[in-house]
């Protein structure tokens, strides 16, 4: 039996200097064996995004990133976005960030789902102030930012919070986080197959976040399986670090959503 889902969605986008304006709308069939998406006509109704929230934003982040430091890559957009599958249409509104600030040879990664820029604030400041590599701290806590990152590969208690829709247009309900397949479907793109997943993850608070040890307060590289690239801040000082991901002895969740994978919330870890 073959499954067909649309997507219908308009967009602004600043990238660099450019303000990007995109109507798109697709289509895809699938069934067990075989997958074909491709792009339709005609567009339902959508509100205009925001774009002088979307112009405003990319402003506040170039007001933040002054020499030395380089704003090597900026992408903020916000998207209005329209569903169809198995007869269910349901809708969103999507606002992402995606910043790399760079003192060379280091690159601080930011990614939000929000237009609001403490952490952008907080991690040029380090980098204004930035030394030398050192070796990794023998304990350290992440922020809220790089936690969500690392959430979905963290080996501790976490929860799927509960949300109006998946990929089918199904209910996301709040349970725990197991060994079982995840009941829910993501789908990133029209493009992509559907896949399970577990969405907006929570982590599960216990033991204690020690405020004294230094703090990871953005990634330096893409997320690694044994080792995170990090920039950190110890008092005044701030430094490049390569952390072995070892067991995490404390959480705290936060409230902020992040757009990692299907989703997840802020979360303070303590290696």
């Amino acid at each position: 039996m073959s499954e067909v889902y649309r997507k219908w969605g308009r967009s602004v986008r600043r990238e660099g200097a450019r303000l990007v304006r995109v109507d798109e709308a697709g289509e895809a069939v699938h069934t067990a064996r075989v997958f074909r998406a491709h792009p339709i006509d005609g567009m339902t109704e959508l509100a205009q995004p925001d774009a002088d929230a979307v112009d405003a934003a990319a402003r506040e982040i170039e007001s933040i990133v002054k020499p030395p430091l380089i704003l090597e890559r900026l992408l903020v957009s916000e998207g209005n976005v329209v569903h169809e599958c198995n007869a269910i249409r349901w809708s969103e509104t999507l606002r992402r960030v995606h910043v790399a600030i760079a003192r060379p040879p280091v690159r601080a990664l930011v990614d939000l789902a929000e237009f609001r820029f403490d952490a952008v604030r907080r991690i040029a400041s380090a980098l204004l102030r930035l030394g030398a590599e050192r070796e990794a701290p023998k304990r350290i806590r992440l922020a809220e930012n790089v936690g969500a990152a690392h959430l979905p590969f963290a080996l501790i208690e976490k929860s799927q919070s509960a949300a109006p829709h998946d990929g089918y247009g199904q209910r996301v309900l709040e349970r725990r986080v197991g060994g079982s397949t995840p009941p829910n479907w993501f789908r990133p793109s029209y493009r992509l197959r559907p896949r399970r997943a577990w969405f907006h993850l929570q982590a599960v608070s216990f033991g204690r976040i020690e405020r004294d040890v230094p703090q990871a307060i953005a990634l330096l590289g893409p997320m690694g399986e044994r080792v995170l690239r990090v920039l950190c801040i110890d008092g005044d000082l701030a430094f490049p670090a390569t952390v072995p991901i070892g067991r995490i002895s404390a959480a705290r969740p936060a409230d902020t959503w992040y757009p990692y994978g299907a989703g997840a919330f802020g979360a303070e870890l303590m290696f």
